[in-house]
């Protein structure tokens, strides 16, 4: 897989911005709000989503493998392109938006690498793992959040 110097550089500048704009929502998750680990998990969804699309990028840097990206499309798309219509603009979901604009952002970049490879076998079998792995999650994270409503509202309450 060869990438022209402008494609790369692009895309390990936006895997940076997403790399920062993660560790920073992270440390306000943990450090601002106080949650733990399954929190994180649930009310955080971006991030967790993020850094499984940064360690699939440092892999596809690595391998050249560009398919090894596909295994994080859905959380990204989920989380990241949908979060931008299911949360506000105002407040501290501007943060978010940020974040969920830079995840959109490494998603079109994947696209147009993949678009790019020749071998969709390989890339539609990423993809289905990805599928198998994050459908779970996606699940849980909706389970966790409609359970625990009462202080999600609270926390993000307590963001405002």
């Amino acid at each position: 897989m060869n990438l022209s110097k402008t494609e790369k550089i692009t895309g390990i500048i936006l895997a940076v911005a997403l790399a920062l704009l993660t560790l920073a929502g992270s440390g306000y998750f943990f450090f601002t709000l106080r949650v733990n680990f399954v929190q994180w998990l649930a009310y955080n969804a971006c991030s967790p989503s993020s850094i499984v699309y940064l360690c699939c990028f440092v892999a596809f840097l690595a391998r050249r493998q560009p398919a090894l990206l596909a295994v994080a499309l859905l959380p990204m798309y989920y989380f990241g392109t949908m979060g931008l219509f299911t949360f506000t603009w105002s407040g501290a979901n501007v943060f978010a938006q940020m974040s969920h604009i830079t995840m959109t952002l490494n998603l079109i970049w994947a696209i147009y690498v993949f678009r790019k490879t020749v071998d969709y076998k390989t890339y539609a079998q990423w993809l289905i793992f990805g599928i198998l792995v994050f459908v779970p999650y996606i699940a849980f994270v909706m389970y966790y959040c409609r359970t625990h409503a009462d202080e999600l509202t609270t926390l993000l309450q307590m963001a405002s």
